[in-house]
């Protein structure tokens, strides 16, 4: 699979295609994506049963039957316009109703996770646009307002320059927008410390990932210190021992 690191949203809607296909008992399934400038259905990840050539991407939707096998398949839109799919290959004789809820219900959440960029994207620019139109009708009311007074005295200049201050700090979605920025960083560098503290864990000690996770929960509470410090100690001491190893190897 992917490094989660390096593709977050991607390694979500993989492990997440690929848990839909145990949770229904299929055979196979695989993962399209219609890269930028092309209309072509590319695919990008694949477990088990390959799709079969005789399926239209491009045309075929929900369950079909052909040659002994049973695909279903899900377009995958962002914003109404198609940007994947996501086909499911059963080896069975009949997918039954139970099995096409599951997978209904996951791939409408797959197709949520593969948006996410975009309607992101979409929502901030629209409530950045709105927050600069507010501060413009907030600057041009004022400005008119004093120039509509007649004659301009010498403060009058500090007056509005001021006042352009003060709209330009009380801007919400911008202020917002910067107090959320580090927060969503330390975030994201907190969660990048623990997938790898975990990995170390799984490989090292054949730990689970629900496993590796329980113990550095359990540490971080014993030692009454932040999940990111346990797995950062962690870390430190693999890197110490290894580093140890190599200069023993080297110098015997």
């Amino acid at each position: 699979m992917f490094n989660p690191q390096h593709d977050p949203l991607r390694q979500s809607a993989t492990s997440l295609a690929l848990f839909a296909m145990h949770a229904a008992g299929a055979d196979g399934f695989s993962l399209y994506e219609l890269p930028h400038a092309s209309d072509v259905l590319t695919a990008r990840f694949s477990h088990g049963e390959p799709t079969p050539a005789w399926v239209d991407l491009e045309r075929t939707v929900g369950l079909n039957r052909k040659d002994g096998l049973e695909v279903v398949c899900y377009p995958l839109h962002v914003e109404g316009v198609l940007s994947g799919l996501l086909a499911f290959v059963f080896c069975a004789n009949h997918v039954s109703d139970g099995k096409l809820s599951i997978l209904n219900r996951l791939a409408a959440i797959i197709e949520a996770i593969q948006a996410l960029p975009q309607t992101t994207a979409n929502l901030a620019s629209r409530l950045g646009s709105l927050d600069a139109e507010l501060a413009g009708i907030k600057i041009a009311e004022r400005t008119r307002g004093i120039l509509a007074g007649g004659t301009l005295e010498p403060e009058t200049v500090d007056i509005l320059i001021s006042h352009v201050e003060r709209v330009l700090e009380g801007r919400q979605f911008g202020s917002a927008m910067e107090q959320l920025l580090p927060d969503l960083e330390d975030q994201i560098a907190t969660r990048r410390i623990v997938v790898r503290a975990k990995a170390l864990l799984e490989t090292r000690h054949g730990m689970s990932e629900e496993q590796a996770y329980f113990h550095l929960r359990v540490k971080s509470r014993s030692t009454r210190r932040r999940l990111s410090e346990v797995a950062q100690e962690l870390l430190a001491a693999e890197s110490s021992a290894r580093g140890k190893k190599e200069r023993s190897d080297v110098h015997p």
